[in-house]
């Protein structure tokens, strides 16, 4: 621009630039700097014009040509300023994550750097300065950048109102637009197990609140038709969808495969594992693999005593050592004992054979039927009830409203308070001779029985929504009585060598092998053998008895009985011992040998050589 006149400052209102006090006759040129521009006045007289210095951001020209060092400048020259600028050039590119589930804009802005001189007051000798304006380019538009992302194959998932914030706040960095469909997560197989794997101690209260330390151990065992373990399939994710429209499948579920043991069936193509036997059950996991098997005999290496716990397990025990005071070992097969008895308690479904001494102790064999002949009497008496319950609340739903809601364990609870109301005191006395016996002789059914008197319990009495839902307990004690009463007696047999103020019982034959029993009651539902001696107690069998030698010279007390129809046979016999056919009975008088005891045909006891 040229020099202004101060005519045409005053005509801009710069005439009077600031600072320039007329009254003090200032005569010297001067020059400022406003919006921009520089502004000229010229001295009076012979006084100095204004001098310029420029300044490296902007180049000034005075008549044409650039100043590099002060120059004298007037009103009457052509004064140009040409600003220097720079860009500082942007750029926009996609970038898509690995799994094409994301896509960014990596944005870095367009920069363009202009300098403006800065205002300054009126100077004789008057130093320009700039400063710096920048001037952010948007990296383009929403359409544009839509079709960027285009070109790369991103077209799903595009987010614009992500793109619209970045043309609008002018963001740099890594944005993200467009994000896919993940695929579902997929769910792996998995087993279910239904026995317990872990053997652990543990100590808990009884109902008395004391803690039994002879039942701190559990061992697992399962019955002949249980279900093991389940396999649940696993299920593959819902595919999803990148940001370039591809399927991303999500991954394969891991298989694990349930493989079978000894004793044990996988069913229903492999999806159950089943017991074929009872016995223990075990586990075995490999990558992939889970493999069961039931191990028919449980072995115990030493004694049984208040280290191991009590013992009871479906299937057979085979102890090596003893069984201590105090402990009872139950099994629903065999039970063997390489060691002493004393004041324990052997209980099995099967056979049992003790090879050392047994001294206060009680054996039971087949302890399933003497179990259910405990038992069976009270869950008679509860079925009949049931019945009647289940009949009297049918009728009871039958005289309500077709639109009622009353549940059928409400009339259950109603008719229980109000006319059955013996029923609690029942359920009382089957729960306690439930804890009195060995449950576990019962196989499977000892569940189905626990399940059907806890249903029937307080508050639980609630669940039963219908009719048949009551009728499905009934039905499973329904079954379980008949099974029960339609088994046929196995004969188990007991082998013993020595027992010794203690108590035999079998649901078949008792055996003493070695020196013979003293005070001793034994109770066999079939045949009697001791090849010893029997001194004191009693011997009762449902079929013959043989005993090589009974009684003693000091005369102990020793009574044998038999059905009418049975026999006993005895080798030595001593006076003042007790023997009973039917309801005959006799006191030898003096010892015998080699004799036969039985009814003759007129219904009296005969005693003599066959």
């Amino acid at each position: 621009m040229v020099g202004q006149s101060e005519n045409e400052v005053n005509n801009m209102n710069l005439a009077s630039p600031p600072n320039i006090d007329e009254s003090k006759g200032s005569t010297r040129g001067a020059a400022w700097v406003s919006d921009g521009q520089i502004y000229v006045k010229n001295p009076q007289g012979n006084e100095p014009k204004a001098t310029i210095t420029g300044c490296p951001e902007a180049q000034v020209l005075v008549n044409g040509n650039p100043i590099n060092e002060t120059t004298e400048i007037s009103q009457e020259d052509v004064i140009e300023i040409v600003p220097l600028s720079h860009t500082d050039p942007g750029s926009t590119r996609v970038i898509i994550s690995p799994d094409k589930m994301s896509a960014f804009l990596e944005v870095k802005l367009e920069c363009i750097n202009t300098y403006r001189l800065e205002s300054c007051q009126p100077s004789s000798n008057l130093r320009l300065k700039a400063e710096a304006i920048k001037e952010i380019i948007p990296p383009g538009t929403v359409q544009s950048l839509t079709n960027l992302l285009n070109q790369s194959n991103v077209i799903y998932g595009v987010d614009t109102d992500a793109i619209a914030d970045l043309v609008k706040s002018l963001k740099e960095g890594l944005i993200p637009v467009a994000k896919g469909t993940p695929p579902g997560d997929s769910i792996d197989d998995y087993i279910e197990v239904f026995f317990k794997e872990n053997k652990d101690s543990s100590f808990e209260e009884n109902v008395s609140g004391i803690i039994d330390f002879k039942e701190q151990r559990s061992i697992p065992s399962v019955s002949a038709g249980e279900t093991l373990a389940k396999r649940v399939v696993g299920q593959k994710g819902a595919p999803g969808k990148t940001v370039t429209n591809e399927v991303a499948e999500s991954r394969e579920p891991k298989t694990i495969h349930l493989l079978s043991g000894s004793g044990v069936d996988i069913v229903e193509d492999g999806l159950r594992a089943v017991a074929a036997i009872e016995g223990l059950p075990k586990l075995q996991k490999t990558s992939g693999n889970w493999y069961l098997s039931v191990e028919p005999v449980l072995n115990i290496p030493g004694d049984v005593n208040v280290k191991t716990g009590n013992i009871r397990f479906k299937g057979d025990i085979n102890i090596q050592g003893s069984v201590e005071n105090g402990m009872s070992v139950s099994a629903s097969g065999n039970i063997a004992v390489s060691g002493i008895l004393t004041k324990c308690k052997i209980t099995a479904g099967g056979n049992v054979t003790v090879g050392g001494n047994i001294v206060n102790a009680e054996i039971v064999s087949g302890g399933f039927n003497v179990l259910c002949n405990t038992i069976n009497p009270l869950l008679n008496e509860l079925l009949k009830t049931l019945d009647a319950l289940y009949t009297s609340a049918t009728l009871m739903l039958e005289k309500l409203p077709p639109n009622s809601k009353v549940l059928f364990g409400n009339v259950l609870a109603l008719l229980i308070e109000k006319r059955f109301t013996s029923f609690n005191g029942l359920l009382e006395k089957i729960q306690k001779k439930f804890k009195e016996v060995d449950m576990k002789l019962l196989g499977s059914y000892e569940a189905t029985l626990l399940r059907v008197v806890s249903s029937l319990t307080g508050i639980n009495l609630l669940q039963f929504k219908t009719a048949k839902d009551f009728q499905d307990v009934i039905s499973d004690l329904t079954s379980f009585l008949y099974y029960s009463d339609g088994l046929t007696k196995n004969r188990s047999v007991v082998t013993i060598n020595v027992a010794l103020n203690s108590m035999i019982k079998s649901s078949g034959d008792i055996l003493v092998k070695g020196p013979g029993c003293f005070n001793t009651v034994i109770q066999a539902d079939g045949n009697v053998k001791i090849t010893g001696v029997a001194r004191g107690g009693t011997i009762q069998a449902q079929d013959d008895v043989f005993i090589n030698e009974v009684g003693s010279e000091l005369g102990a007390k020793t009574t044998v009985i038999v059905p009418k129809e049975k026999k006993i046979k005895i080798n030595k016999a001593f006076d003042g011992i007790t023997l009973q056919v039917g309801k005959m009975s006799r006191i030898l008088e003096k010892n015998m040998d080699n004799i036969v005891v039985k009814l003759d045909t007129e219904g009296y006891i005969h005693v003599g050589n066959e």
